[in-house]
């Protein structure tokens, strides 16, 4: 089967196209044949090496975590899909390996693809929505229906953003999204009530004070405390030891500092493929690359200038 891996650190000029074996499903795994990917920061931050560290890499490596595709073969023990199923999921692997015609998931993981949402939405859907629910609701405390919070989205154009803005606008929280001005008016056809252009001058001034910042750009909660009523929470999707060390030990304010470290969940998919068939949540698409293209795809996600997701076309 054809796959794109990489055998050593670097930039994505270390992607090389390849045939490798069809992998075999072991227990509780399914073998997808894959249809579409996103690409996620995580995917060329851990080719970089930067995370070298604390997430080695095991070389040949084909990399890539969010698959949309078709059951094509069980493993043991497997029940509740057949051959055939429209699939989507995070690959819980480590090492991801979407990146391939087939590729390995675990069972556990993996939803069925509603009917009217195509495979890129399917694959652009599974990381960085799950990210903003558990975001959300997991670390900011934020319920998913009846809320009645004031929430700031930081970074509301991106991958995770985009999504996070829908899904605290649809549990009725009153939403404020931070983008450039090129970007205002898609965040707010995503729901947002308000946006605030990042390069203004003061971008804050004026605002009243959040239950929630989500912050899906920066990993300094300094700038934002101050945003926060007393109790309120500051999210980050880019941990640093700094914000490791203030979520830890935080003496001078009742202001909570929190990171997320996504677990793929098959019934929080399933609650964002709820939304979506309910018209509650829209799949951005920046945009597409054949699978033979995958370091262009990585090298427009390096750029920081994504609106939505970077899909690679597998199959084609």
């Amino acid at each position: 089967m054809r796959a794109l891996r990489y055998s050593a650190y670097g930039s994505p000029d270390v992607l090389k196209l390849g045939e490798v074996p069809k992998p075999e499903p072991g227990p509780g795994q399914v073998r997808m044949r894959v249809h579409a990917g996103s690409v996620n920061p995580i995917d060329w931050k851990r080719a970089s090496g930067e995370y070298r560290l604390v997430m080695p890499v095991k070389f040949p490596s084909v990399p890539m975590y969010d698959a949309a595709g078709l059951v094509d073969a069980l493993g043991p023990d497997v029940t509740g899909f057949a051959a055939g199923d429209r699939v989507h999921a995070r690959i819980a692997d480590a090492s991801g390996g979407a990146a391939a015609e087939y590729a390995l998931v675990g069972a556990g993981v993996l939803a069925r693809i509603p009917e009217a949402m195509s495979d890129g939405e399917a694959a652009a859907l599974p990381l960085a929505g799950m990210t903003a629910v558990q975001a959300l609701r997991d670390k900011a405390g934020m319920p998913l229906s009846g809320a009645g919070e004031r929430v700031l989205v930081v970074g509301a154009s991106g991958g995770v953003g985009h999504f996070a803005v829908q899904i605290a606008r649809a549990a009725g929280a009153t939403v404020v999204g931070v983008c450039s001005a090129r970007n205002a008016e898609l965040v707010l056809s995503l729901g947002a009530h308000a946006v605030i252009d990042y390069a203004s001058a003061d971008p804050y001034a004026g605002q009243p004070p959040f239950d929630i910042v989500l912050d899906c750009v920066g990993s300094d909660a300094a700038p934002f405390l101050g945003l926060l009523v007393r109790g309120g929470r500051y999210v980050t999707c880019l941990p640093s030891p700094g914000i490791l060390l203030r979520s830890l030990f935080n003496p001078f304010t009742s202001r909570s500092v929190r990171t997320i470290l996504l677990q793929p969940s098959a019934a929080d998919l399933v609650y964002l493929d709820e939304l979506y068939s309910a018209a509650q949540l829209r799949v951005v698409i920046d945009s597409r690359f054949p699978l033979a293209e995958l370091a262009a795809a990585w090298r427009r996600s390096i750029t920081g200038r994504v609106v939505g997701k970077v899909i690679v076309d597998v199959d084609r």
